[in-house]
This record gives C-alpha cells, structure tokens and sequence, in this order.
C-alpha cells in the first residue's frame, strides 16, 4: 500500500518543481519595465534605468536594482546607502521567487506590466 500511496504521490511533487533558476540576462529581460507584487503587501515598479519604487505594507520607498552575475541586487537606502542585498531568483510562469545565500523565499510574487502612472 506505501508503494501505491508514493507512486501516486511522486508526479505531483514533479508538477510542483518547476522553479527555473534565472541567469543575470534572464533576470533583467524579466524585471525591466515592470512591476512585480504579491498584490496584497507589496509591489515594485522595476525601471530600466535601475530606479524601483516600492509600495511595501502601505510605505512608499525607493530603491535601486542591478544584476550582479546571476542575482538580483536591491539597494534600499534604509538598510545601506553603500552594500546591496542579493538575491537568486526562480521563475515557475508569472511567479517569482526572491531567495537569500540561505535559499530563504524573501520574496515571492508575479510580475505584471508597469501600473499606469495615475494623471
């Protein structure tokens, strides 16, 4: 009964893997240009020149991002004025996933098209 219980069980956990580590070029085609957000506590508004806006838990704060090798590099002045903190991201679809050195998930959201700038 184990066996048929784990054969059953083994293609779904297949389905669910399919986080695909991106490169540095892959990171930047992503996020350039864009907004991403988990679309109830966050979101940033990813531009080409490096600048991100962020709406995190009703603040607003700004930020700067690069792509260092193959990581997504955030300079949020309220943590460091000079050291960025990087990140690996994963893709599985629209979703992202944001994780530390330690592959915690510090982030996890969809990327969408830049929100209409209200006039």
């Amino acid at each position: 009964m184990r066996f048929i219980i784990a054969g059953a069980m083994f293609p779904a956990l297949a389905a669910t893997a399919r986080e695909v580590p991106l490169t540095g070029p892959q990171i930047r085609a992503t996020i350039s240009g864009k907004y991403v957000t988990d679309e109830h506590h966050w979101g940033h508004k990813y531009f080409a020149d490096g600048r991100v806006e962020r709406s995190e838990n009703g603040r607003q704060r700004s930020a700067r991002w690069s792509v260092k090798g193959n990581q997504l590099c955030l300079l949020q002045p309220e943590i460091s004025k000079d050291e960025p903190i990087c990140y690996s991201v994963l893709r599985d679809g629209q979703e992202l996933q944001y994780k530390d050195d330690a592959q915690f998930v510090v982030y996890w959201g969809l990327v969408r098209p830049m929100p209409k700038r209200e006039p």
